[in-house]
């Protein structure tokens, strides 16, 4: 997790700057569309915290299993099935010609990383994937809400992408204390559930329990 946890922390230092910089200049340019484009641009930079931090801690789940040489047979009954679902989205003769051990090479080599969150990723979307793969997502309420900011974020970022309402439409919505609260919520939350997904990795908890 390494590398997972450096993304992450690059990312959230960008956003802390970048906060910094809105915070100071709405205090000389109140009201000003610009000022409300800006705020608009730090709701995609937490989206961006958030799809990057869990697309990449997903697909160290599977570099991880497959580093330990863990068997397809002793893994989770849930994730044996994401793993044969994910076989759908590759190309047989590619997938094929890639494996040396079947029973070891399906977690890495039917995993396609651009198909874990496809701009769609919010609490909802880490639960559906911690009942998969079976780390906690469980975090402390008062700090992070359970994760509630991310339906924001992933609906505003959505409204942004898709061009329903324009940058200035969707700052004007928010206060710096509004983004100020929105960041630290999206951060903490992300801290632990990448804890938790280290802790489900140090333990080996993608396993069977055994009988």
């Amino acid at each position: 997790m390494i590398v997972v946890k450096r993304v992450f922390d690059e990312r959230v230092a960008e956003i802390n700057e970048y906060y910094n910089f809105i915070a100071a200049f709405t205090l000389a340019n109140n009201g000003e569309n610009i000022n409300k484009i800006l705020k608009s641009n730090m709701i995609l930079m937490l989206y961006n915290l958030v799809e990057s931090s869990v697309s990449n801690a997903i697909e160290e789940i599977h570099n991880s299993i497959h580093a330990s040489a863990i068997s397809f047979d002793i893994l989770k009954l849930k994730l044996k099935e994401v793993l044969i679902k994910h076989l759908n989205n590759r190309n047989p003769k590619n997938f094929v010609e890639s494996v040396t051990n079947l029973a070891i090479d399906i977690v890495k080599k039917s995993f396609d990383k651009n198909k874990v969150c496809n701009g769609n990723v919010d609490s909802k979307k880490i639960r559906e994937l911690s009942d998969v793969y079976g780390f906690s997502n469980i975090t402390t309420y008062s700090q992070t809400k359970n994760g509630q900011v991310l339906v924001d974020i992933k609906g505003k970022r959505n409204d942004l992408a898709h061009g329903t309402f324009s940058f200035v439409e969707i700052g004007k919505e928010y206060s710096t204390q509004d983004l100020e609260k929105m960041k630290n919520e999206t951060v903490s939350y992300l801290t632990e559930i990448v804890a938790n997904i280290e802790h489900y990795l140090t333990h080996q908890e993608y396993k069977q329990i055994a009988v």
